[in-house]
């Protein structure tokens, strides 16, 4: 991690961070699936000192160099096969805008199937029907990767460590539930080319409320406290490769977390300029609906707020305190009152709970260790349906964990 050590950091932030110990990462076993059926998959696995089995590039599984990598994660419980191919059929129409924006930019697309127990083969035959969908002329490389779950960011870091090598000059990152407005991923990748190939730009998200109290309230709260420039998110965002280096640590809950601070620059006078949102970038998500999945989700992204202002220096953790999380909560932050005095104290109230909350999971983290009983894990709250605007309604066979 850039500067993330502790030399910079107050002793609180030591406190804290002792407070977290997650276990170290457990090796995975891949799958890619090869283009000439079964016979032409290769196994292996990732390691903490690397990757055991042949790699992608090579002789074995040959792959173009340079370019984009394109990232689709996602599980085999998540929805049914039928919503699979409508995603996959989805992302496939934005990268053919990316296509005709630049002819000659190589991609690679890389989707990443999770499975559970007893799923395996049903990731591999889904995976296995995708090379059909991926129209001629399209000029893209497919990546099929089934690898066992759970966790976002164990896929991430699985194609991290396996695509070393292949001169990525950054990576596509999208998510399957969002629905990507015409132009999108063009635009991004537009815009990332024209920065040199450095930091981060993201799409504008829209989030899409439904019909429950819980997610009506969620968009209300959402539309009083968004920061005055928004940092990129991870549903869809193209990152330089340099960024990320071979995988996200395991101290790390969430992937937008491990960019934003990454990139974030204290020392310069926009700390946030290697971060940036494209306004005419459009994606398109529904808000969680359940209040327990609700609850889960603001826990975790609140513990993941906590672990990284705890690990790295002060400046950063300061900037990103007063700069993103908690803008508006004067004193500890400037007041804003650019949307008249009424948005600027119901900006105001709400992250005063914000705050509170944050202070509670800080000194927990830091009660336990001091007693020597670190926080190994946080759950994440799922729902119990998937539904994505690219689908429409509910789909089947939804599981939580991921």
């Amino acid at each position: 991690m850039r500067g993330a050590t502790g030399d910079r950091r107050m002793w609180w932030q030591r406190a804290v961070a002792r407070g977290f110990a997650p276990p170290p990462a457990r090796p995975t076993p891949y799958v890619l699936v090869g283009r000439d059926g079964p016979g032409s998959d290769v196994r292996g696995e990732v390691r903490a000192d690397g990757v055991r089995g042949a790699r992608p590039g090579t002789a074995a599984f040959p792959l173009p160099s340079g370019g984009l990598g394109v990232l689709l994660p996602t599980y085999v419980g998540r929805c049914d096969a039928a919503a699979h191919e409508r995603t996959f059929r989805h992302v496939l129409d934005a990268l053919a805008e990316v296509r005709r924006a630049h002819p000659s930019l190589p991609l690679s697309l890389w989707v990443g199937l999770q499975y559970g127990p007893g799923e395996d083969e049903e990731a591999l035959r889904r995976l296995r029907g995708l090379p059909g969908l991926v129209p001629e002329g399209l000029g893209l490389t497919l990546v099929g990767l089934a690898l066992p779950g759970p966790g976002k960011l164990r896929t991430v870091t699985t194609v991290l460590r396996l695509s070393v090598g292949l001169g990525y000059s950054g990576w596509l990152w999208t998510d399957d539930d969002i629905e990507i407005a015409p132009g999108c991923l063009a635009l991004l990748v537009s815009r990332f080319l024209e920065r040199g190939a450095r930091g981060a730009v993201g799409a504008h998200s829209v989030a899409l409320p439904r019909e429950t109290a819980t997610s009506q309230a969620m968009d209300r709260v959402s539309g009083v406290t968004a920061p005055p420039k928004p940092c990129p998110a991870a549903a869809c965002l193209v990152v330089a490769t340099d960024v990320l280096g071979t995988g996200i640590p395991v101290r790390r809950l969430t992937d937008d977390g491990y960019v934003v601070f990454e990139l974030l620059d204290a020392e310069a006078p926009d700390p946030l300029h290697d971060l940036e949102v494209l306004p005419e970038a459009r994606i398109s998500f529904y808000r969680v609906s359940r209040t327990h999945d609700t609850f889960q989700r603001l826990r975790r992204s609140l513990y993941s707020h906590v672990t990284c202002v705890a690990d790295y220096p002060w400046p950063t953790a300061r900037v990103y305190l007063t700069r993103v999380l908690f803008h508006g909560l004067w004193p500890l932050a400037a007041w804003d009152g650019s949307r008249g005095p009424v948005r600027g104290a119901q900006r105001w109230l709400v992250k005063g709970v914000h705050f509170a909350w944050f202070c509670g999971v800080a000194g927990s983290l830091a009660v336990r260790g001091a007693t020597g009983r670190p926080r190994r894990q946080v759950a994440w709250g799922d729902e119990g349906d998937y539904r994505s605007p690219t689908v429409g309604e509910p789909a089947a066979g939804a599981t939580a964990g991921h």
